[in-house]
């Protein structure tokens, strides 16, 4: 409900519990007042009596009249005087008189109890307009107190919350209470506090990859770009004086350059997974039949290498998962790339073996080369990490396994590695089933 409604309703509530309550206490005073004082004004009557005599001998009264006040009573009529008081009431008299067929005579005497309506009434609407602005007072209260607890004190609490952040304390959660509007009004502003804190955060972290890469880039650059300038030096001081040497130089000098732009590609893509800036355009994928492509595009380094590369599927029916073929490919490549590496010619062999969980598909990259050391093993997937033989390799830009990490846990899977040195290292990566 708006708020603008919410007032109206209110004040709609307030006028009509405001005049039941006042037809309430007015109703109730009207009765008691008329039983108290045995009245039938509320019916616009008054007391009523009745004298009857008998040749001047009173035969019957409905009131303890004493003969004197009957006496007076006959006298003011009879002088045209129709009025008579009597305790503290005024009366107006009517008489009649009638002879009997014995003769006698008769008079009978009706007193009618003359009631002032005007003052009683106007008592009476002095009274309804006290009791109708105490309740109208009252009402107002009570409205103005649930006002104050729903509509007021989380509006100055959220001016105090709003005044925190404004000086940047951006931890203190905006709390949502109150009427419905301002339950929004506080959504909104939690929302506003989470993105400003998600801001500054990533704004943080935006200055610390920065500040990383700039740390990273001089140190891993230093190498390459000494050999590429040493082998040019070589070219230009005439250390290579044959067209062979000047060929072997240059062509170094290509693979070092070759190895710088690895290392600044994967930098920028690293950067741009850790900020979540890289979207995944994500389709079912025959999870076999991709694994059969990857492995075809890597056989003949293998074969060069005198090293083998062969699946093994359990999988018991054709199995999809929902993967970005391109970005994932380079996780598989990446792993592929390190197990070439450290699996030696001749008896080195990686097998991918494909298996099933209840609703998980599992890819298991195990080889036979010399393991990794196991104080290093939780590491080899943090970035730059050289600690571990997985990364000390000649051509990586050592991000390798921690671009994986981010490429698996953006397709919300796992990857995790399990290794014994000198018994070879299997990497893990876990991918939900799709129907």
């Amino acid at each position: 409900m708006k708020l603008k409604q919410r007032f109206l309703t209110q004040n709609i509530w307030i006028l009509i519990s405001t005049i039941l309550i006042t037809f309430s206490i007015v109703y109730g005073y009207v009765q008691i007042f008329n039983l108290l004082n045995n009245s039938q004004i509320n019916k616009g009557l008054g007391k009523t009596c009745s004298i009857i005599m008998e040749n001047n001998v009173i035969i019957h009264k409905t009131d303890d009249f004493s003969q004197t006040e009957i006496r007076e009573m006959v006298m003011n009529f009879n002088f045209d005087k129709k009025f008579y008081e009597y305790e503290g009431n005024e009366y107006r008299i009517n008489m009649e008189e009638f002879t009997g067929q014995s003769g006698a005579n008769y008079k009978v005497i009706n007193l009618s109890q003359i009631v002032d309506i005007g003052n009683y009434y106007r008592k009476l609407i002095i009274f309804m307009f006290i009791v109708f602005f105490t309740s109208f007072i009252l009402a107002n209260l009570i409205v103005q107190k649930k006002n104050m607890k729903e509509l007021i004190m989380p509006i100055m609490d959220l001016t105090s919350e709003v005044e925190k952040l404004r000086i940047g304390q951006l931890e203190t959660a905006i709390t949502d209470r109150g009427y419905d509007e301002v339950r929004k009004l506080a959504t909104a502003i939690e929302e506003m506090r989470l993105q400003l804190k998600n801001s500054i955060y990533y704004q943080k972290k935006v200055d610390e990859n920065r500040k990383f890469l700039i740390s990273s880039i001089s140190h891993d650059l230093k190498t390459p770009v000494t050999s590429i300038r040493g082998y040019i030096d070589g070219i230009l001081d005439g250390i290579a004086d044959t067209d062979e040497k000047r060929e072997y130089y240059l062509s170094k000098a290509i693979e070092k350059t070759k190895l710088i732009n690895t290392m600044i590609e994967d930098l920028l893509l690293y950067s741009k997974l850790d900020l979540n800036q890289m979207p995944f355009e994500k389709v079912k994928v025959d999870i076999e039949k991709y694994l059969e492509d990857c492995i075809e595009d890597n056989r003949n380094d293998f074969r060069n290498e005198d090293k083998k590369i062969v699946l093994e599927n359990k999988l018991k029916k054709k199995t999809l998962v929902l993967i970005d073929g391109d970005n994932f490919k380079r996780v598989l490549q990446n792993i592929i790339d390190n197990a070439r590496r450290n699996i030696n010619r001749g008896t080195g062999e990686l097998r991918l073996i494909l298996r099933e969980m209840n609703s998980s598909i599992i890819m298991e990259f195990k080889d036979n080369g010399r393991g990794i050391e196991k104080e290093h093993l939780p590491y080899i997937f943090d970035r730059f990490y050289r600690g571990d033989t997985a990364r000390e390799v000649r051509g990586s830009s050592g991000l390798g396994l921690a671009i994986a990490k981010q490429i698996v846990e953006g397709h919300n899977g796992r990857i995790w590695a399990i290794s014994e040195e000198g018994q070879g290292t299997s990497i893990m990566i876990s991918l939900k089933k799709v129907n």
